[in-house]
Parts: structure tokens; C-alpha cells; sequence
């Protein structure tokens, strides 16, 4: 996490975290000038890029003209933006007239909101043209909790949070710290620890062409999925669904999948089992188990029975069901030390379930209450406590994390991040660890 203290934007476009978020409204990306002809009339301008938020402007670029060397002063330029990009008018182009230094200013560019990419070119009679690349400063982070946070300047701005420190924009997966991972990513599932127990996370994609690949996060390596249906829509980790079948490794593995919920380690009490599990749901309504990476399936072991999960419950994460406002816990095989049945009531949604970031060895769902009020589930011990500092109506994002009208609270914390626009799916940042890791980008403007 960085611990300095840039300038921050306008309130405006304030951005999570701005302690260790913010960035000057307008940033130039670089500042050589783009490379002069040997000879006769050049331009160039004042950096190779430039930056500032969505609607807001940039106002420092700079265009030069030379000759043989020299200022050319009194030479007029042509500028054309392209992206979306305008000048203060709404102008795409402009004409200025260089000074007796050969320099004039481009005037104020307004970035577009949707997080844009253009171009500024320059252009006059016999010279040499130039140009320079045009886009909103970045607005991505992934906030931790326990707290802190971490910039993604990698991530360019309007990127949809995926999971962890993974985003996609147009097509393109990019991570916090590394950059472009993959190109022509259609849709990505959930990123969920390795059932080989490799100390990585997987995360499944399917690409522009239909075909389905699996990203492993210790190395950002793409391997095909070969075998599995083309379109097939990615689950978690490296499952894939067609139609109603669910595939893992290009073979089917489990059938009559209508939903589905969260691949989650499974947990006998007594610590993880190395099986995870995906609860799903068949058309008539059973309430199933998958296991990886033994390809097993089985009906819940208490469906059907009194108090056990009832007939077309919502799958939720693992073990866990909900039906009719109440969270229940199924078995495999009806041999388990945890309660099973109803273990909460008056739920109506929750989130990701993680490991407690500040306790080893419990696991916790997020809840919204029917009344409003934000609760914890301790899964283990089917424990539920209601939490402060949270308003009413909430939404359960993931560990102890809630969303309300664009701000992220701690549970008995209070706000952790303000100016939120989209949030990812909460995962461990790294295996073995308990700190939980979550994608954010700031609201997107409406210029």
C-alpha cells in the first residue's frame, strides 16, 4: 500500500482512498517532445500524452513549431482530437498561431466521461505533423481489509472491477501492478483458489471467439480449456457451464445446473478439507453438491428432510442454501460436526463469503437484514451478530464490507472508502492469507 500523499483532485472526482488514490487533475504521461525532423518546419508538442478525470479538462499542452533547429514563430497549426475529446467550444479542431518562442497553447481539452481514449494531432503547411495520445486519469484501486488500498494506474479509466485485483475494459483484462494480462476477453467467471492447492488463484475466461481459457495468477498465463463447448459461460476457477452441463478440463462433470452459487473450500470444522464445493441447483428444484477436484456430485445429504433445504432453495456459496428468507447448511453425506438446517433468518441478500480477515479459522457472510439492519454470519459456527456503524439498507459486499450510496463501511468501522462506483468480487490476496482483496473504480461522471 502507498503511504504518500499526492495532491488530490476537485471534490468532484474525489477517489477512494485519496490518501493513497489521488492524482493531480491533469498529468502529462511523459515530457520529451515527440522527436524533430532533420530538417525544414517540425511540431511537436509538450509531452507524448496527457491525462485528467473524466469531464474535467486538460490545459497544459503545448505545441511547438521548429525550423532548421529554430522557433518558427507567427506559423499556424491546425488540432484535431479525436476519442471524444473537444475543446472548451465543443470544437474537435482548432487553429492556433505559435509565439515568438514557436510555442502556443492548445487551449483547454475536455476528456469525455466513459473513460475515452484519443489522440491530439498537429498539423501546417509544409511541416511535419505530430501527435500525442489523449485519456482519463485513471480511477481504479483494490481496497484491502483489513484496510488500506492500492492504486491501479495500470487500469485505464471506466474499467468494469472483476475480482481481486483483475478489471476488464473493451475486450481487455488488466491487473493492479502489472497491466495488460490477456486481450479479446469476452466474459470472466469467479477467480477462486486452485483445487490443486498450488498456492494460486484461477480465474475462468471466455474470448471473442467463443473459446474458453483458464488464467492461472501466479504466472498471468492463459491455457486453453480445451474440450469445453464453444460459448460456454465461465463458472469459477476452471469450470465452465453449457447449457445445463458444467465442464472442468473440457469434460462434464456434473448436469441439470439451472443456478449456481460461490466455489468455496470446504470446511469440516475441524479446518479445509482441500475439496471445494458449488452448490447448485437442478430444474426440479434439488438442492446439489459439486466437489473439486474429485468431479463428484451428490444431493444435498438434508434435502427433503424436516428442516433441512428446501425444494428450489437459491444456491449461495458451499454448502449454503436460502429459501423463504433463511440461510440453511446442507452435507455431503450427513456426517459433519456443524449444525445444518436453518441457520439464520429474516435474511434478504448477502454477499461473498471469505475468511474473517481479523480472526484465523472463521469464515463470513455479509447479510442484509429484512429490516435493514447489516448482520455477520460466522458460517462455522452458524453464529449471526448485527453490526454498527452500517446504514440501513446496505448491501453485503463481501467479508466484513458494505455498500451504501457510493461509500464502502467496515462493519463496526464505519466508511473505509467514499466515492465508490463499482466494486468487484471480494477474494483472499493471497492463499493462506486471510486479508481480503477487492476491485473498486470511482463513479463514472456524467459530464
Amino acid at each position: 500500500m502507498s503511504s504518500s500523499a499526492p495532491r488530490a483532485l476537485p471534490s468532484r472526482r474525489t477517489l477512494i482512498g485519496a490518501a493513497v488514490w489521488a492524482v493531480p487533475a491533469v498529468a502529462a504521461i511523459a515530457t520529451a517532445p515527440a522527436a524533430a525532423a532533420v530538417s525544414g518546419t517540425s511540431l511537436s508538442f509538450s509531452a507524448t500524452g496527457y491525462q485528467a478525470p473524466m469531464c474535467m479538462a486538460i490545459s497544459d499542452a503545448t505545441v511547438r513549431a521548429d525550423s532548421a533547429g529554430v522557433a518558427a514563430s507567427g506559423k499556424l497549426v491546425t488540432l484535431q482530437l479525436s476519442g471524444g475529446f473537444t475543446f472548451a467550444d465543443g470544437a474537435s479542431s482548432s487553429t492556433v498561431t505559435t509565439g515568438s518562442d514557436g510555442v502556443a497553447p492548445c487551449g483547454d481539452i475536455r476528456v469525455p466521461t466513459g473513460g475515452a481514449v484519443g489522440t491530439l494531432t498537429a498539423s501546417a503547411e509544409e511541416a511535419v505533423p505530430a501527435s500525442a495520445a489523449l485519456s482519463a486519469s485513471p480511477d481504479a484501486c483494490v481496497l484491502f481489509t483489513p484496510r488500506g488500498s492500492i492504486a491501479a494506474p495500470e487500469v485505464p479509466a471506466g474499467a468494469t472491477p472483476v475480482a481481486g485485483d483483475f478489471f476488464l475494459r473493451d475486450d481487455v483484462l488488466y491487473r493492479q501492478g502489472v497491466g495488460i494480462v490477456l486481450r479479446e476477453v469476452a466474459a470472466a467467471g469467479a477467480l477462486a483458489e486452485n483445487p490443486a492447492k498450488s498456492g494460486s488463484f484461477l480465474l475462468p475466461l471466455c474470448l471473442a471467439d467463443g473459446s474458453a481459457v483458464v488464467l492461472d495468477s501466479a504466472n498471468n498465463a492463459a491455457t486453453p480449456a480445451t474440450g469445453t463447448p464453444a460459448g460456454a459461460t465461465p463458472v469459477a476457477a476452471d469450470l465452465f457451464l453449457s447449457g445445463a452441463t458444467l465442464y472442468r478440463g473440457g469434460v462434464a462433470v456434473a448436469s441439470g445446473l439451472v443456478a449456481y452459487g460461490q466455489l468455496v473450500e470446504h470446511d469440516q470444522g475441524s479446518g479445509l478439507t482441500g475439496q471445494f464445493e458449488l452448490p447448485f441447483r437442478d430444474a426440479d428444484g434439488t438442492a446439489r453438491l459439486y466437489r473439486s477436484p474429485a468431479d463428484e456430485v451428490r444431493t444435498a445429504y438434508e434435502f427433503g428432510q424436516p428442516g433441512g433445504v428446501p425444494v428450489g432453495a437459491t444456491p449461495v456459496a458451499g454448502d449454503l442454501f436460502a429459501a423463504d428468507g433463511a440461510l440453511y447448511r446442507a452435507s455431503w453425506d450427513g456426517s459433519t460436526p456443524l449444525k445444518t438446517g436453518a441457520l439464520v433468518t429474516q435474511v434478504a441478500s448477502w454477499g461473498a463469503l471469505t475468511p474473517n480477515p481479523y480472526f484465523s479459522g472463521q469464515r463470513l457472510l455479509p447479510l442484509r437484514l429484512v429490516d435493514g439492519g447489516a448482520a455477520l454470519l460466522d458460517v462455522l459456527a452458524g453464529h449471526v451478530r448485527t453490526v454498527a456503524q452500517i446504514p440501513s439498507g446496505a448491501t453485503p459486499v463481501g467479508a466484513d464490507l458494505f455498500l451504501a450510496v457510493a461509500t464502502l463501511y467496515q462493519a463496526d468501522v464505519g466508511v473505509v472508502a467514499d466515492n465508490v462506483g463499482r466494486v468487484g468480487q471480494p477474494v483472499l490476496a493471497a492463499a493462506g492469507s486471510s486479508r481480503v482483496a477487492v476491485p473498486v473504480v470511482a463513479p463514472m461522471p456524467a459530464c
